[in-house]
């Protein structure tokens, strides 16, 4: 049997000082008399896989992981709901029944994390002084411990690894049986963390579902729904707050209540030390009094603010370091602060970074209010006017990455087909059964390394014959994505995207720096999604995105992997789209700490730099829709369309849907189905217009109002 006891500070622990962490450790639990949440892992069938020189040793649902160059081994994640107010304060794992592997075992090596960007290098890690150690590996047999909360909910997340290996003699044993004990005691943190705590079935739901030990949701007191409750949140700049009532009333038919609020408001009503600051103090504040759950964050950092992260990588002995990456989880996860030392640099190791988040976030990149109704226009649309027979017609789209070893995209793309236990997690995908999946894949014609890669013009031409839902793995730049450039991106290009031929499409796409909405000549998934036709939202990048070369593992592909799983899980399906890139962070959260990914960082980066273009609230259609919400709208023409006198060819609801107008002097009742209405149109300043989705309009001549 073995036993170790760990406790984390708040500053980094190196490997030799293991002996004053178990000291200190029993002096803290002799002073703080802590509780203790425990948990028993069990480990039996085994794989063992042969990869040329190499074994692969592992289990089901554990993840392999190393520092490059060192042996590949088998890792548990450890994800334990505390009692309600309590932290994490060190962790203490009983290794017991070993059991000794018969053969000897060269173990794989594991190799560099890249940013999908980084051309080949060419090189194999490995390290001579790793597979020499005569002693027992590793050195450290946990993860790092955090304390991470989830809607008032405290969890201790770490990660260990089952297994001795001892690279020298080249023999293996695992623990059949492992025990894990998190002490816990009472802070400030954690007692903070309770404000957003409401008793919520959807909040308990994604708590027990995180959870190894669901039962001690149980324990949790009774929470308190707000007294007046919406869902919707949508932070203006101070020249767009009057553009949104056809949004507001669109989500208002379907039982989603939306307000706006001005930057201006909230700079005069906020406490902070910058907008960034009141913004997120803004946003908590009606998280914990009305309960909202989506927030729409409408302009580009100019308009709206954004925070910049701070994040380390080391890859392949190259150091990535940016302190600004650009991060709207800064709005969505809203426990802390991220930037405990205080010292203004977000989102570092010691800033106990809040990695669950609590709200579904979106951004509008728009630049003016041109695209802004680009972008509202689409939305309408592509929820309440969708041209029917395209919804299960996903297209997955895959790149050469690498070439030693060689490295597919496509092979990251077919683990988003059905069920997958890989990589030591398990995701649902898009069922094969049920959908007509599209794939354009890069591919070897003649071995070696002769590579057929499909062109821009081939994937436009499947783009122009409609798709539900574009997933992507490829290199990517500000202006370059899908092999398109910046200047490709155009109307002409997408024409019949464009929500009457075929519907608007969304977008995951794991590339570089396309999503860097901080560039000041803008990116392109910003021009992708705000242009008249092609993407109504979708999920990018605003800095690397990063892969595992030579396997089907990495952090960018883990990521969309949970968000995919979101989508499709047959319980509980989640379509709104940021709450589906939320859960994504949620469900990947746990491996942040483990060893070979931790100090490299990548995961952590790709959580930081992963952000949704479009409307948090948007549900995304995996199906075919065999009903429709009507809608009503009540307001002022000249004051939401900001447009007196005539229009022509300008009234932008009766251009999507059927429209029935009451109340009008000159035309009692004018309903069109799917019809093209031709003489002129009044309409009764104030009058009330019930909108059926599902139909079409086109007006000709003018519309006026009275």
């Amino acid at each position: 049997m073995e036993r170790y006891i760990f406790v984390y500070l708040p500053f980094n622990i190196k490997r030799m000082k293991k002996i004053l962490a178990v000291v200190i450790s029993v002096f803290i639990f002799g002073c703080l008399k802590a509780g203790t949440v425990e948990k028993t892992y069990f480990f039996g069938n085994y794989t063992i896989n042969n990869t040329g020189r190499f074994q692969v040793f592992n289990f089901r649902d554990t993840r392999l992981s190393g520092f490059p160059g060192e042996p590949l081994l088998p890792w548990q994640k450890v994800v334990l709901m505390l009692p309600a107010g309590e932290e994490a304060v060190s962790v203490e794992i009983t290794r017991e029944g070993e059991v000794a592997v018969p053969g000897k075992f060269f173990l794989q090596p594991a190799q560099q994390v890249l940013p999908l960007s980084r051309p080949d290098s060419g090189s194999f890690s490995f390290s001579e002084q790793a597979y020499g150690d005569a002693g027992a590996w590793p050195a450290g047999v946990t993860g790092k411990l955090m304390t991470q909360y989830l809607n008032g909910f405290s969890f201790a997340m770490t990660t260990f690894t089952p297994v001795n290996y001892f690279p020298k003699a080249q023999k293996l044993s695992y623990f059949s049986r492992v025990t894990i004990r998190i002490h816990t005691q009472s802070s400030p943190n954690a007692q903070k963390a309770l404000a957003f705590f409401s008793g919520s079935e959807k909040n308990g739901v994604l708590a027990r579902q995180l959870a190894q030990n669901p039962e001690m949701a149980g324990r949790y007191p009774g929470g308190k729904s707000p007294a007046t409750n919406y869902e919707y949140l949508i932070i203006s700049p101070v020249p767009f707050k009057n553009e949104f009532q056809p949004l507001i009333s669109m989500y208002s038919g379907m039982g989603i209540s939306a307000r706006v609020i001005g930057t201006d408001s909230i700079s005069s009503a906020m406490t902070g030390i910058d907008l960034q600051e009141k913004i997120r103090n803004f946003i908590i504040s009606q998280r914990q009094d009305h309960g909202i759950g989506y927030v729409l964050l409408a302009g580009n950092p100019a308009l709206i603010p954004c925070r910049g992260f701070y994040c380390y990588v080391m890859s392949g002995g190259t150091p990535y370091t940016d302190s600004n990456i650009p991060a709207d989880l800064y709005y969505s996860g809203l426990d802390g602060n991220f930037d405990a030392n205080g010292n203004h640099i977000y989102g570092e190791l010691a800033d106990a970074a809040d990695l669950l988040p609590e709200i579904s976030v979106g951004r509008f990149p728009v630049n003016d209010t041109a695209e802004l109704h680009h972008m509202i226009r689409k939305t309408i649309s592509y929820q309440t006017n969708p041209v029917l027979g395209e919804f299960s017609r996903p297209l997955l789209a895959g790149e050469y990455l690498y070439n030693n070893p060689v490295t597919f995209g496509s092979d990251y793309m077919d683990l988003l087909i059905d069920d997958h236990n890989d990589n030591g997690y398990f995701t649902h995908g898009i069922p094969s059964s049920a959908n007509h999946i599209g794939t354009l894949y890069d591919s070897i014609i003649t071995p070696p390394l002769t590579i057929w890669q499909w062109t821009s013009s081939v994937l436009l031409a499947r783009i122009n014959q409609g798709n539900s839902f574009i997933h992507h793995l490829g290199h990517a730049n500000t202006t370059y994505m899908l092999r398109l450039s910046m200047g490709a991106v155009t109307n002409a290009n997408f024409a019949s995207v464009n929500g009457i031929t075929h519907n608007y499409q969304l977008l995951y796409t794991q590339g570089c720096y396309d999503g860097a909405f901080d560039d000041i000549g803008g990116c392109i998934a910003a021009k992708a999604v705000t242009i008249d036709n092609f993407l109504v939202a979708g999920i990018f990048n605003s800095r690397y995105g990063w892969f595992n070369q030579g396997t089907t593992d990495g952090p960018s592909q883990h990521l969309e992997r949970e968000f995919v799983s979101a989508l499709y899980d047959p319980s509980l399906p989640e379509k709104h789209l940021g709450t589906a890139h939320m859960i994504s962070k949620i469900e990947t959260a746990p491996w942040v700490s483990l060893p070979g990914e931790f100090e490299p960082g990548a995961q952590l980066w790709c959580h930081y730099c992963c952000n949704v273009f479009g409307d948090p609230a948007l549900e995304i259609r995996t199906s075919e829709p065999t009903s429709f919400t009507n809608i009503t709208w009540t307001g002022n023409i000249d004051s939401d369309w900001k447009n007196p006198g005539n229009w022509n060819l300008a009234l932008v609801p009766t251009t999507l849907f059927d429209v029935i107008i009451p109340d009008s002097p000159h035309d009692p009742v004018i309903t069109t189905n799917n019809a093209t209405f031709c003489h002129n149109l009044t309409i009764l300043n104030g009058a009330t217009l019930t909108i059926n989705p599902g139909k079409s309009m086109v007006v000709y001549g003018t519309v006026s109002m009275e």
